[in-house]
């Protein structure tokens, strides 16, 4: 019940983000939006190979622009805090820093699967790509997985935003460095072996090899690509929560929530 307390954190920070206040607003955001990005790269596809690499494609695309969707939530919600003069109140609240933005992060994360389950209709029904039999409670786990890790990545933006006005530098890089690696568009394994070693590293990277073998676009293990996505969640956790502590301390002593870095 505390999560959904109207004069608690997570709900007013889904009133001061979210325009979901009519069905018009909601199918432009979270149907029209995702159903524009798929049919881009699906054109681009088809137009460069052929359609028989079109659901390799979406499938990868749908993890990386469900991960990019989480990122840019919280970047948005942190950006308006600090616009607003009310990030400060935070630091200043005798509440953990930590709890207030994992309070906080529980909206992006709903939305976050909203925009997965979307996604993932939007294959089935736009490009007839068909869940195997019996891969359903597969799926499931691949979605959970995902979105924890995903979201533990997205905590170390949070912490960075407590001591840099501006992150979209460190978020656009973030982005532009998983659309690449991460192999939404192509195997990783294609990739030199160093930039492979890299990407094996990143979040999503794992979780798009998984869900692309449940669907049967690619053949590995599904268990140990899920356990290895969970340890880079829990790894980019463990930075996230010492970044929070580090950059609550800096922006004490120097008073960076008040000033442009």
């Amino acid at each position: 019940m505390m999560l959904f307390n109207k004069y608690g954190f997570t709900y007013l920070s889904y009133k001061s983000q979210y325009s979901y206040q009519s069905l018009k607003m909601f199918i432009l955001f979270r149907i029209l939006d995702p159903v524009m990005n798929y049919l881009f790269y699906a054109v681009l596809v088809t137009a460069i190979v052929g359609t028989d690499y079109l659901a390799f494609v979406i499938l990868g695309n749908i993890i990386f622009y469900t991960g990019n969707e989480i990122m840019m939530n919280f970047m948005s919600m942190f950006r308006t805090e600090r616009r607003f003069g009310t990030l400060e109140l935070n630091i200043a609240a005798p509440m953990s820093t930590t709890l207030i933005i994992l309070r906080k992060a529980f909206i992006p994360l709903m939305d976050g699967l909203l925009v997965f389950v979307i996604s993932l209709l939007v294959g089935r029904f736009l490009f007839n790509i068909v869940l195997p039999t019996g891969q359903f409670f597969n799926l499931l786990l691949i979605m959970a997985v995902t979105l924890f890790s995903i979201f533990c990545f997205s905590l170390v933006f949070a912490s960075v935003s407590l001591v840099f006005s501006n992150v979209n530098l460190f978020l656009n890089i973030s982005t532009s460095v998983l659309q690449l690696l991460c192999g939404a568009y192509f195997s990783v394994q294609i990739l030199p072996d160093s930039l492979e070693t890299v990407a094996r590293f990143l979040p999503l990277t794992h979780a798009i090899e998984a869900l692309r073998t449940v669907y049967g676009y690619e053949n590995f293990a599904l268990m140990p690509l899920l356990w290895k996505e969970c340890l880079i969640g829990i790894f980019y956790l463990c930075v996230a929560f010492m970044l929070i502590k580090i950059m609550e301390r800096v922006a004490r002593r120097n008073g960076s929530l008040v000033k442009d870095f």
